[in-house]
């Protein structure tokens, strides 16, 4: 429990009034003015290099509270955002590399096709002229002319399947490239997208709208993660905190409407609901050591304001009057907004 929460409730022991058997209207409850409590942490560890509030101003959500140092971080955003340029230039380079390889696959199979039907012809012709050479209408060197280009052919076929392997081998490397330059720029925005992250924990935002109750640290001191930088109430949801004698549950139920009378507010009269009861006792009230005669324990009542004023501060004193059934003490009751 926050310290200001413990001396209020402290207060709220001594200011408890019974209900008084037998009249019309029983008397109202005090209690005190109580709010959502937020300890504002860093996640960022580093020196606090200004804390922009003070104890008692309003806040608004996403206000900039505190300013951890954020130079190392920002040179580590600097270097990640150059590391991201430099893999985004490799991948434009190895995707118009694959772009100018792609092209030579298609040629050399143009260039195959070609070759083998130069070849095909060449056959032909050498089995035309062998035969002819046998039967003697031609002379050797006919064939040997015929020779020569069918081997040519062949060679020519070869060299060509080879090139076309070789091209198709720079393509795949040239794909490969590609991927692995699209690997670096992914694993280089992760890289900025983290730098920035850290750089913006170093800037302690407001979690919602509300008062600051404390600073926690003072600039120059050092924050380590998880530290308290401020601590604020969110002034939106008030209730008042009760501490209801377990005698006088039976005129109490979850969502009872209430009347809320705050001291400082003059005659004025609030509208409330109980929307929370605690799920165990807490203190004694009426003690007694003699033996066969039981303590009377109190367990916290919190009543929910259902359009709360303005002017509310945390640890005003206010009475309430509570209408209703019985309630449970078996389970703790969430509060309503």
């Amino acid at each position: 429990m926050h310290p200001s929460r413990a001396l209020r409730a402290t207060a709220t022991t001594f200011s408890l009034l019974a209900i008084t058997c037998g009249s019309k209207q029983a008397p109202p409850y005090s209690g005190f003015v109580d709010e959502p409590v937020s300890a504002v942490a860093t996640q960022a560890s580093g020196k606090v290099d200004a804390v922009r509030v003070r104890e008692g101003d309003r806040i608004h959500k996403g206000e900039l509270l505190a300013q951890i140092d954020s130079a190392e971080r920002e040179a580590i955003v600097a270097q990640a955002e150059s590391s991201l340029e430099r893999t985004r230039k490799a991948l434009d380079e190895a995707e118009a590399n694959f772009r100018a390889t792609v092209p030579s696959v298609s040629g050399a199979g143009a260039d195959v096709a070609r070759a083998r039907a130069t070849l095909e012809q060449a056959r032909l012709d050498f089995d035309r002229v062998d035969k002819l050479a046998a039967s003697g209408s031609l002379p050797q060197a006919d064939l040997d002319a015929a020779r020569a280009r069918r081997l040519e052919a062949e060679a020519t076929v070869d060299s060509l399947l080879a090139a076309k392997a070789q091209s198709q081998g720079k393509v795949k490397a040239a794909a490969a490239s590609v991927e692995d330059a699209r690997a670096g720029v992914h694993t280089a925005e992760a890289a900025l997208q983290l730098a920035r992250v850290q750089l913006e924990q170093t800037h302690i935002l407001a979690p919602f709208d509300g008062m600051v109750v404390s600073r926690n640290l003072e600039e120059g001191e050092w924050a380590a993660p998880g530290a308290a930088v401020v601590t604020v109430e969110d002034t939106s949801r008030p209730w008042v905190r009760l501490d209801v004698e377990e005698t006088s549950f039976a005129g109490l139920q979850i969502g009872a409407p209430a009347r809320i009378h705050v001291t400082a507010l003059g005659a004025r009269t609030f509208d409330g609901h109980v929307s929370q009861v605690g799920a165990e006792g807490d203190f004694a009230i009426n003690r007694d050591v003699k033996r066969g005669r039981p303590d009377i324990r109190t367990f916290m009542v919190r009543v929910t304001f259902d359009a709360p004023p303005a002017e509310l501060r945390p640890g005003m004193t206010a009475d309430v009057r509570l209408t209703g059934g019985p309630v449970s003490t078996g389970t703790s009751v969430a509060a309503s907004p």
